[in-house]
């Protein structure tokens, strides 16, 4: 009987590791996906300390695009500090999913002219905060991409985004 009980105790400890263990990577996910968006507020402000330095607040909405089909609605606030198209920016994004799921992350970089586009060289992203499948997600990624036209209302932009979730 003692042996028979040892074994029992054993395999229920050995069958609760193997389930928190899987629930901790369970837990953890790389999510990849392309953001695809159009400009419908853009506010700008000249410095006026130097030829081209404005500031500037845009909002942005459109889709995001997942390797396995699935999209995403999306959108962001940005504030930037450019002079003649350089400078710095920083970004607020949501992210929500089909079944109701929101990310909220933030991007701060910097951004190059390049004739009439815009590029985005890769910058950090830190998760805020999340709902549903995201809930208690924290992490980090990264972000590249770039505005296909100047910025105004009406400019379009993408951005690719790599994002590590830890729960």
């Amino acid at each position: 009987m003692q042996k028979k009980m040892s074994v029992a105790i054993v395999a229920a400890a050995i069958l609760e590791l193997a389930f928190s263990t899987a629930s901790i990577a369970k837990g953890d996910e790389v999510l990849k996906f392309r953001i695809v968006t159009h400009a419908t507020s853009v506010q700008a402000q000249d410095v006026g300390d130097v030829d081209g330095h404005a500031l500037g607040l845009a909002r942005q909405s459109g889709l995001a695009f997942f390797p396995d089909g699935s999209v995403g609605t999306t959108y962001f606030t940005a504030t930037n500090d450019f002079t003649k198209g350089a400078g710095t920016y920083l970004t607020y994004y949501n992210l929500t999913l089909k079944d109701g799921s929101v990310l909220w992350f933030k991007a701060n970089g910097t951004a190059q002219p390049d004739g009439t586009t815009t590029i985005f060289p890769e910058t950090a992203v830190s998760v805020l905060r999340g709902t549903g499948r995201f809930e208690g997600a924290k992490g980090d990624g990264t972000l590249s991409g770039m505005r296909i036209s100047p910025l105004a209302v009406g400019a379009d932009l993408y951005v690719d985004v790599i994002v590590n979730l830890r729960k």
